[in-house]
């Protein structure tokens, strides 16, 4: 029996590493180097729900913009609206609702970009702010 030292990675049943830093779960993604944010923009689309951009709600309840970009009752029009004059090429998808609020079906907009969502997102408030 050979004793091994402490920082030394494991090997899980199924052939994964196992180091100290991931207490024991295997890296599903065995070490290969990818990271988050490694993937190519544009795969899947950014959604959009007017929540993000209500001044009625806080931080923890969705609200992703700073008040002075927030807007009262946004819809799912104004937010389409806006998008497209960005030049996103948006599709609204009637009836959807945002995750922690079920029961209000306030629609989402479909927004396909090479950027990150948080300046999508402020882009989009920015210009629902000056049209209103």
């Amino acid at each position: 029996m050979t004793i091994r030292p402490e920082s030394a990675p494991v090997r899980a049943a199924s052939g994964m590493k196992i180091s100290n830093a991931s207490r024991g779960r295997p890296n599903p993604y065995g070490g290969a180097g990818i990271r988050a944010g490694s993937m190519p923009k544009g795969d899947r689309p950014i959604v959009l729900y007017p929540a993000y951009f209500d001044l009625g709600r806080t931080r923890d309840q969705g609200r992703r913009v700073a008040k002075r970009w927030a807007v009262e009752s946004p819809t799912a029009q104004e937010v389409n609206a806006a998008a497209k004059a960005l030049g996103l090429q948006p599709e609204i998808e009637e009836g959807k609702a945002f995750p922690s609020t079920p029961w209000r079906k306030e629609g989402r907009v479909l927004v396909r970009a090479d950027y990150y969502k948080t300046s999508i997102v402020q882009k989009v408030a920015k210009r629902i702010k000056d049209s209103r």
